[in-house]
């Protein structure tokens, strides 16, 4: 019979080292997946949720048949009053939506495509001048044009809520500095 208090059981620290070391690689490889992960899914909530409340506006504004104006009150809150935007004061609030940080409101033109009119000339941002919905029997009380768009933190990761004069309602968008899609 062989003595086996001479080969004890278990593992050496190196092999621990070893493990721990590739554990912490793939952790790492998960979460920087995970996160880009989560950044996408916020930018689409975003996006479609922008797309619903301007969407929601133009239904309101026929329902009111009053002029109703969406403007921006700061980066994460949009609100829609009861007159035209160039009026001062504007009229009564009548709804609003709010950004959960760290979403945001931008200002800065969007390349692409879709974001272009007839002429090739940039559609307006409504991030300073704001949205003007005007009632209309039979068509959309949108403005012909335009858009808001969110960014999701630091990263290239955008959302909008397009108007263009060819379509009768808003399409949510979605893209990265590397172009723009519908969602």
């Amino acid at each position: 019979m062989l003595n086996s208090s001479k080969h004890k059981a278990g593992v050496t620290l190196l092999e621990v080292m070893a493990v721990v070391a590739i554990m912490g690689v793939l952790s790492g490889i998960g979460v920087a997946g995970f996160q880009r992960a989560v950044a996408n899914a916020r930018t689409k909530d975003a996006a479609f949720n922008l797309t619903a409340f301007m969407e929601r506006t133009a239904n309101e504004t026929r329902r009111l048949n009053t002029k109703l104006c969406v403007k921006r009150v700061n980066d994460q809150k949009l609100v829609s009053y009861k007159s035209a935007c160039d009026a001062n004061p504007l009229g009564d609030k009548v709804d609003s939506i709010m950004f959960d940080a760290p979403t945001k409101l931008i200002n800065a033109n969007v390349s692409g495509a879709r974001f272009k009119d007839a002429e090739g000339q940039n559609l307006t941002n409504w991030y300073t001048a704001g949205a003007t919905f005007v009632p209309r029997v039979g068509l959309s009380s949108a403005p012909s044009q335009g858009y808001f768009a969110v960014q999701y933190g630091g990263n290239d990761l955008y959302g909008a809520a397009l108007k263009e004069k060819s379509k009768n309602s808003f399409v949510p968008m979605m893209g990265s500095d590397a172009g723009w899609d519908g969602i």
